[in-house]
């Protein structure tokens, strides 16, 4: 009784925090979810009409996780387009809460709550978390730097190593984070290496099932259709030209920081998937990173952009796939501004009120920019309608 009252008075405020979250993120992201378009787009209907058979799941298991819940609802003969997308939120809830609780261990509460809050209600956030297709899966990134984070800082390593084991069982199947996991287990060997010696043997079996399972699928599917380690590796199929290449690599700062792509389904006409204030933020947190090179979050944030960032170049990934590290870095920019003014004013209780005021202030206009930017100005001009007229029901 005493180490479940322990526990109780141990955990209550961050459950408490974590079920506020959720419930946001359910208003914010399941706001007429299957309504908000008279219909469904075309890549919608395609990837959930080819995920109707779970033989063509295991012969391409490539965004698995995301794939089965669609299955599921399929065989329940669910024709209504706001059960598919809420997979897609689901992923995004997971996001912004594992976004909170990296902030919150990098830098403070009020930055973790600032930053959640302008990841969850900003508009390529709720472009790709209420689309029902597997690009959301990449969202399933800040779990995973969550995850890195927890076992830097967690003493209950048995516990640590199974979650780290199911997490690469996942990774293996959403495309490029096979590399991620890999350069993780390489850095921190030595603390894996201890862990695992102390583990007790029930703890290893299970993680060690837990990776041949992963495998073995991967290895199977594999055999029929050489492809999908290519597609799982976040490689592309076809060899690049140097163009292409190029191409690559400009559309990323252009597409971030000046024209979006032009995609009437994930985007309002040419708007960069960043705005203004956003974009500040983001410049102030990549100069803020300078002064933590030798720390852990600059060396677990520069290192997965720079993996994705060439798989991007090499035409594996879409761009997406940095919207949660961005983000972080965004919230660090804030972190940034906000512990430079606690530094020119440490004991003054009204400089304090009046920097955080400020700060709060520009974040709420700027998701109201957002907010309108998605669910008034995007469903209302004529590409969007243009491109979501498919039905599910045949």
């Amino acid at each position: 009784m005493k180490q479940l009252r322990a526990w109780v008075l141990n955990t209550w405020k961050p459950l408490l925090i974590a079920m506020a979250i959720v419930l946001l993120c359910g208003l914010f992201l399941g706001f007429r979810i299957g309504s908000l378009t008279h219909g469904v787009s075309l890549p919608e209907k395609q990837y959930i009409d080819g995920v109707n058979s779970g033989r063509q799941i295991l012969n391409e298991p490539v965004y698995l996780v995301h794939k089965l819940p669609v299955y599921v609802l399929f065989k329940m003969h669910i024709k209504h387009a706001g059960a598919y997308r809420a997979v897609s939120a689901l992923f995004a809830t997971a996001m912004v809460l594992s976004g909170v609780f990296v902030l919150k261990r990098w830098y403070s509460l009020r930055v973790a709550v600032i930053g959640g809050w302008l990841m969850l209600t900003a508009a390529t956030t709720l472009h790709i978390a209420r689309l029902a297709i597997p690009e959301a899966t990449f969202m399933l990134l800040l779990p995973m730097l969550a995850m890195a984070v927890w076992m830097r800082s967690t003493q209950r390593h048995n516990w640590a190593l199974v979650v780290l084991s199911f997490m690469t069982g996942i990774s293996l199947y959403i495309p490029g984070f096979f590399w991620l996991i890999v350069a993780f287990w390489v850095w921190q060997r030595k603390v894996f290496w201890q862990a695992i010696k102390k583990m007790p043997g029930g703890f290893q079996v299970v993680c060690g099932l837990i990776l041949i399972f992963s495998i073995l699928l991967l290895a199977l599917s594999s055999i029929q259709r050489p492809q999908n380690l290519l597609l799982a590796a976040g490689f592309p199929t076809h060899i690049p030209s140097v163009v292409q290449i190029g191409k690559n690599a400009v559309a990323i700062p252009e597409h971030f920081f000046a024209r979006g792509a032009d995609d009437a389904v994930r985007n309002l006409g040419r708007l960069p998937l960043l705005d203004v204030f956003s974009t500040v933020m983001f410049v102030l947190g990549i100069y803020s990173l300078r002064f933590y090179l030798s720390h852990f979050r600059a060396r677990l944030l520069l290192g997965s952009a720079l993996v994705l960032v060439i798989l991007i170049i090499a035409g594996g990934l879409p761009i997406s796939v940095l919207l949660p590290i961005v983000y972080l870095v965004v919230a660090g920019g804030i972190g940034f501004i906000l512990q430079q003014w606690f530094t020119v004013f440490p004991r003054n209780p009204i400089a304090h009120i009046i920097a955080t005021t400020l700060v709060s202030t520009t974040v709420l206009l700027t998701s109201f920019y957002n907010i309108n930017h998605y669910f008034i100005a995007w469903p209302q001009t004529p590409a969007t309608r243009q491109v979501f007229n498919q039905s599910l029901v045949k």
